[in-house]
């Protein structure tokens, strides 16, 4: 590739969720074709409480920024990161915090925008910034449409581009007899995931006499209560913790089933990854990449949120038909290795769309307009306190707590 310019990965933090999954898969990816990229941790104090292992194989820098500095120091520090390793390309992911820089960075800095999911965060994302970015990439044609509704005018630099996963090679031999093997790999967040259906499911599925086991793998905020109410079902359910890729594929290659039961998502990568070792999805019905990914009861099962009856009697139906759930594993795991899916097939696209941005930025056929940072709206007055002031009122919080306990 010669000398292609580095792109850098944002995020604020290295913990479970879907973009750093494909940041890391990106990276790796553009590595492997000699082409340079790095993720940069622009919150590296953050202590999150769903951490996942970092990538050996991947460079991860730590903004230079302390704990109490004030988001105009960090807005700063975010600009020359990427200034000083210009030319390049940045992709600000759901750094809702920092990129919104873009106004303020110079044309030797290309900004490639990603909606990420169908939720309202990343809408609001992009309709402040994406004016400000050369290209946006939707996961989802759905998605897609929904970011035109919300900007007309992005139509031009917008372009969909699904997230691609590593599969087996050949698929699994699940030929051994016994319960269902079903399983959950994700964050365990109620508010989007809606993790604690899984013991609603559990109870259902227990009634219907159906043999089964559900493994659950991830970490998160819900994770205490989830393990309390899943308590009554004994052997049914176990609890892996958050395992890297690597163990995880192994995981995926042992069951029948992956379940989800989210509120919203974008595309789930731990969908793909599970279809790519030829589990089955039992998924809620949503409008964003779910309905291009699963044609229901051919690759995979869609049902209606919060449908935990439903979900188990398709769990039943799975059980009882081992030529359906055959049938079933080997068309989810052709979705991912014979279409736009594949690894390979994402990173080119990428590599093509990087190509184009810059040669558009280089002939000048396309200027992003320059002006003030947007900071998003949900940033709190007190993040633009100097850093004397902001360590002092939080000096000031623990002396109080002290007090009161």
């Amino acid at each position: 590739m010669g000398d292609h310019p580095p792109v850098i990965l944002a995020t604020p933090a290295w913990s479970l969720n879907g973009p750093n999954v494909f940041s890391a898969s990106l990276a790796r990816g553009l590595k492997a074709r000699q082409i340079p990229a790095h993720i940069v941790l622009t919150r590296p104090d953050l202590v999150d409480a769903k951490p996942l292992p970092p990538p050996a194989d991947i460079p991860l820098e730590a903004l230079h920024v302390r704990p109490f500095m004030s988001m105009r120091a960090r807005w700063k520090a975010m600009i020359q990161h990427l200034e000083e390793r210009a030319p390049c390309i940045y992709v600000p992911n759901y750094d809702f915090r920092h990129s919104c820089v873009s106004p303020r960075l110079s044309h030797r800095v290309a900004i490639v925008g990603i909606v990420h999911s169908d939720d309202p965060q990343h809408y609001e994302h992009v309709a402040r910034l994406g004016k400000y970015w050369n290209a946006i990439i939707a996961v989802s044609s759905a998605i897609a449409e929904e970011t035109l509704k919300i900007g007309p005018s992005l139509s031009s630099r917008l372009s969909v581009i699904p997230y691609g996963v590593a599969s087996s090679a050949t698929l699994p031999d699940r030929s051994s007899p016994g319960p269902l093997r079903v399983v959950y790999a994700g964050r365990l967040d109620q508010q989007q995931k809606r993790v604690l259906d899984l013991p609603d499911i559990v109870e259902a599925t227990m009634e219907l006499r159906v043999p089964f086991r559900l493994t659950i793998a991830g970490s998160g905020p819900a994770e205490a209560q989830l393990r309390a109410m899943c308590a009554n079902a004994g052997t049914c359910v176990e609890f892996l913790g958050t395992l890297d890729g690597d163990a995880l594929a192994r995981v995926l290659a042992q069951q029948d089933v992956f379940l989800l039961a989210s509120e919203f998502e974008g595309l789930p990568i731990s969908v793909l990854e599970a279809m790519g070792q030829g589990c089955i999805p039992v998924v809620s019905d949503l409008r964003s990449g779910i309905r291009e990914l699963i044609v229901d009861g051919l690759n995979g099962f869609r049902l209606a949120r919060g449908d935990t009856r439903g979900f188990a009697k398709r769990l039943g139906e799975l059980h009882d038909n081992p030529g359906m759930r055959r049938q079933m594993a080997e068309a989810a795991y052709s979705t991912i290795r014979s279409g736009c899916y594949r690894l390979d097939s994402m990173v080119q696209r990428y590599i093509e769309l990087f190509e184009t941005v810059l040669d558009t930025a280089q002939r000048g056929a396309f200027r992003r307009p320059a002006g003030r940072i947007q900071p998003p709206p949900d940033l709190l007055w007190q993040e633009y306190l100097p850093e004397p002031l902001r360590r002092a009122g939080n000096y000031g919080k623990r002396l109080l707590a002290g007090a009161k306990g």
